[in-house]
């Protein structure tokens, strides 16, 4: 009689430890859905071809041999730059965001001695006056030929390119 107590006191701890399992099945079968639900979805995301984007294209750069009938002086002028105004005395170059680039102006004079600024020689054949700022350095020169003070102020990033092709008209 004693035994068919002790196994009546088992009883429900085996149900209590049968109805756990089932339990611990439930959750496991629940786990491994959402499991599957999430590698499906980086499946599919990973299967998708990248849409191809749109780098920056860099137009090439070209030079433009510009002449001022005006000023009787000729230079090269980078494709980036853009002719802003011309007039017969004087023209202006500018970036695309409206920036100085170059600027050319000449003024009739008879001869004038120019002493205040430092004197340096341009492309091997022009002595010119410099004056250097932050950003741009301007150059004056006395023409000749055609009696002109000729002032050119160059942005420092165009500076070797002017210094280089600047040459003088008759």
């Amino acid at each position: 009689m004693v035994r068919y107590n002790m196994s009546k006191k088992i009883i429900p701890y085996f149900f209590l430890a049968f109805l756990l399992a089932i339990l611990l099945f439930i959750i496991g079968v629940r786990y491994g859905q959402r499991v599957e639900q999430v590698n499906k979805t980086i499946s599919y995301l990973v299967s998708i071809p990248p849409t191809p984007t749109l780098g920056p294209t860099n137009t090439p750069l070209s030079f433009i041999d510009y002449s001022h009938d005006g000023c009787k002086i000729t230079f090269v002028v980078p494709s980036d730059l853009s002719k802003t105004t011309e007039s017969s005395s004087s023209a202006l170059f500018s970036t695309n965001m409206r920036k100085l680039g170059i600027a050319l102006s000449c003024e009739k004079k008879d001869f004038v001695k120019l002493e205040s600024e430092k004197s340096v020689t341009l492309n091997k054949t022009i002595r010119a006056y410099e004056t250097v700022t932050k950003d741009t350095a301007s150059y004056r020169f006395y023409h000749i030929n055609s009696t002109q003070v000729v002032t050119l102020t160059v942005a420092k990033p165009y500076l070797p390119l002017i210094q280089r092709s600047l040459a003088i008209t008759q």
